[in-house]
């Protein structure tokens, strides 16, 4: 009979609150990307800026894991099944197409990681409810929802070292300066890129959206768990760092990605 361990289950909260902090700092820092971006290469600019309103949506996703409490609507099941449509993504130049490749990608992991959150917490009121009938079909929808988003962030991973070179490709080639843009230009390029609400996205960004299909109706729009926006919260800028996406990203992923693979075991 699959269980949902309650060991791993704290392992996979304190791993999704990490990495939702790293989600933030990279949020913030293609904010600025995308600003620098904007004066020269529009096209460029906007993938990156919508790139940052991903990852604090990702944040928001892994947060609400990390908050989670017991749902009664446990006779519901939900497994992703939101899936990258090539066809549909946006983007000309090769680069401008890794970045929206990867910033679909991350729309993936959101959907999973939302699905995710739903399973854990629906299963966690079956157990309340002493109903283990709805609590196995819960622990099934994890281990789907589990292996499906450890599989996406695997693919994240991968992608990380061609979207830093294909940064640094284009910070070079354009004479890009992290150190030219203010804090005010920052924000108002980020709402342009991403749209002034999740409500009301950017052409762009529902654009980039289509592509991810049989994703949740509700899936722009993040919950609120306290974070603070790395953009529009922010009162300064952050430094330029070494890489646009940094090795703790990726090691949070592996570690993340593990512990969702163990969340379910048999007994």
């Amino acid at each position: 009979m699959p269980e949902v361990s309650a060991q791993q289950k704290q392992a996979v909260k304190q791993l999704a609150a990490q990495t939702a902090l790293t989600d933030n700092n990279i949020a913030a820092g293609l904010g600025v990307a995308a600003a620098a971006a904007s004066f020269v290469s529009p096209p460029h600019a906007a993938v990156l800026g919508i790139g940052s309103g991903l990852f604090w949506l990702c944040a928001n996703y892994r947060q609400a894991i990390a908050n989670d409490p017991p749902r009664d609507d446990f006779g519901e099941v939900w497994v992703t099944r939101a899936f990258l449509d090539e066809a549909q993504l946006p983007g000309e130049e090769d680069r401008e197409r890794l970045f929206y490749r990867f910033d679909a990608l991350q729309l993936l992991v959101c959907d999973g990681l939302y699905a995710l959150l739903r399973s854990i917490e629906r299963y966690d009121g079956a157990i309340a409810a002493g109903d283990l009938e709805a609590a196995n079909n819960q622990a099934e929808a994890v281990r789907q929802n589990a292996e499906t988003t450890a599989a996406h962030q695997n693919i994240l991973e991968s992608l990380t070292l061609e979207v830093n070179q294909a940064w640094a490709s284009l910070r070079d080639e354009l004479g890009l300066d992290w150190n030219a843009v203010s804090l005010t230009d920052v924000q108002q390029f980020y709402q342009a890129a991403v749209g002034e609400s999740p409500q009301t996205p950017s052409p762009a960004m529902e654009a980039l959206a289509a592509s991810v299909v049989d994703g949740a109706a509700d899936l722009l729009e993040p919950f609120d768990t306290g974070l603070a926006h790395p953009v529009l919260d922010a009162s300064e800028l952050p430094g330029e760092p070494e890489e646009l996406i940094g090795q703790d990203y990726v090691e949070g992923l592996i570690d993340m990605s593990m512990a969702m693979r163990s969340l379910v075991v048999e007994t």
